[in-house]
C-alpha cells in the first residue's frame, strides 16, 4: 500500500528543518528540554508516525553502554517506553547510539530475543515498527531519536529526511555546547533533567485535581503551551507552583484527548466561553 507523507514534499521539509533551526536560537527555547520536544513534535508530523521519543546522551561509548536520559516524548505511555529503554539499556536509540547508524525495525516482533524487555513493552502500546535515528554531527553522537509507527513502515526516503532532521537538532544541541564552558553546560543538562521532573510533576497534579488519565493531563499541559506558544517546561512550573490556570475542556466519551487551546478535542466541537470550564491547576 502506497502511503504519502508529508516527508515526501521538499519544500515541506526545509520548512520543517528551518522551523527547528530557528526555534533552537530564539528566546522560546529555554533549555535543551524544550528543544528536544520540538523535535519529536516535527518528527511525528514530518513522518505521520504514531509517536516519538528522544534520549539524551552523555557517555555514548561508556564501558557499559551509552549513558542515556529521556528527554522528550509526544505523549506518557512513550515516554514509559523510552524510561524502559534507558533502564534495561536495551533498545533501538540506544542501538543507533552504538552503531552511529540508523536503526530500521520493521517489525517489532523480530526483536523480540535481542531486546525482550524492550520489545515486550513496544507490542503491549501496539507499536509494529521503530526507527532510531543518531542524533550526531561530525561524529559527535548527543543523542537519539526514537520514531514509532502502528501502520506501514517508512521507506528510504523518510528515513534520510528523519537523519536530515536529526542532525538539525544535534547541530543545535551541539552549539549549546559550544557557547558555554563545561560547568555551564552541566548546569544547563541538569536544567533540561530537572525541566523533566517539574514536567512529570505538573502532569501528576493536573491528573490528581482534575480526575485525569496521566496521558491526558500531558495533553492538556502540551496544549496550553501551543496555544500561547510557551515552552511545556514553563507551563509545568506555573501549575507546579500554583501560579497557572488551565482551561480544562471535556473531551467526547472515549475519545481519551483534553485540548487546552480553547479548540476543543480533536475531530469535536469549538471550545470557549460556553464550551468548556476554567480550573485552576
Amino acid at each position: 500500500m502506497t502511503v504519502t507523507r508529508p516527508s515526501t514534499d521538499p519544500a515541506r521539509v526545509a520548512a520543517t528543518i528551518a522551523d527547528l533551526t530557528t526555534y533552537a536560537s530564539s528566546d522560546a527555547c529555554g533549555t535543551v528540554a524544550d528543544l528536544g520536544q520540538r523535535l519529536v513534535d516535527l518528527a511525528v508530523e514530518l513522518v505521520g508516525a504514531r509517536a516519538a521519543g528522544v534520549l539524551l546522551v552523555s557517555d555514548p561509548d561508556g564501558p557499559d553502554g551509552p549513558e542515556a536520559d529521556l528527554l522528550a516524548s509526544t505523549d506518557h505511555t512513550t515516554a514509559l517506553l523510552e524510561i524502559v529503554q534507558v533502564r534495561s539499556g536495551e533498545g533501538p536509540c540506544l542501538a543507533a547510539v552504538r552503531s552511529r547508524e540508523v536503526v530500521v525495525v520493521d517489525d517489532v516482533a523480530d526483536v523480540a530475543e535481542r531486546w525482550p524487555a524492550w520489545s515486550a513493552g513496544a507490542e503491549a502500546l501496539g507499536v509494529s515498527a521503530v526507527y532510531g535515528i543518531p542524533l550526531q554531527v561530525h561524529g559527535d553522537v548527543v543523542g537519539a531519536l526514537n520514531v514509532f509507527l502502528d501502520g506501514p513502515a517508512l521507506d528510504a526516503v523518510d528515513r534520510a529526511v528523519l537523519t536530515s532532521l536529526g542532525q538539525a537538532a544535534a547541530a543545535a544541541l551541539v552549539q549549546h555546547r559550544a557557547v558555554s564552558d563545561a560547568e555551564t553546560l552541566a548546569a544547563q543538562l541538569r536544567r533540561a533533567l530537572d525541566s523533566r521532573v517539574v514536567i512529570e510533576q505538573a502532569k501528576g497534579l493536573v491528573a490528581e485535581r482534575h480526575g485525569l488519565d496521566v496521558g491526558v493531563a500531558f495533553q492538556v499541559l502540551r496544549a496550553h503551551a501551543r496555544a500561547g506558544s510557551r515552552a511545556l517546561s514553563e507551563v509545568a512550573r506555573a501549575v507546579v507552583e500554583g501560579t497557572e490556570q488551565l482551561p480544562v475542556h471535556p473531551a467526547p466519551e472515549g475519545d481519551g484527548a483534553v485540548d487546552a487551546s480553547g479548540a476543543g478535542a480533536p475531530g469535536g466541537g469549538a471550545g470557549g466561553a460556553d464550551g468548556g470550564r476554567s480550573v485552576p491547576a
